[in-house]
């Protein structure tokens, strides 16, 4: 008669199997070892965009052309103008800033 211990749930037996590394720097010291196996790569480094204000500056001209349009509802025409006109105005230069500048963004990732 067998013990059962051939008998073993395959969850369990590949449970028994598995070695977790310790930390990040052993899997790296691993992979350095054993080399790159074929038809992989290193991955290149993320590049995350720079900061900039564009997002800000649009975000304030929709809130000037939106309290111009609730200005709007006491019926001072030139109010309503002014705020708009403002609000518009950062729109638009926000809209090409911010454009421009993911514009640059590729050109220095494509060289």
């Amino acid at each position: 008669m067998s013990s059962g211990s051939e008998f073993q749930a395959p969850e369990q037996a590949a449970a028994e199997s598995l070695e977790y590394p310790e930390s990040f720097e052993e899997v790296e010291r691993e992979i350095a070892r054993q080399g790159i196996p074929p038809g992989w790569h290193k991955p290149l480094p993320e590049r995350l965009p720079s900061p900039g204000y564009w997002p800000a500056i649009m975000a304030l001209g929709i809130t000037f052309m939106m309290w111009g349009l609730a200005v709007g509802f006491n019926e001072v025409l030139s109010t309503i103008l002014i705020l708009s006109f403002i609000g518009f105005v950062l729109f638009v230069a926000a809209l090409i800033g911010w454009i421009g500048d993911l514009r640059n963004e590729r050109q220095d990732q494509n060289e």
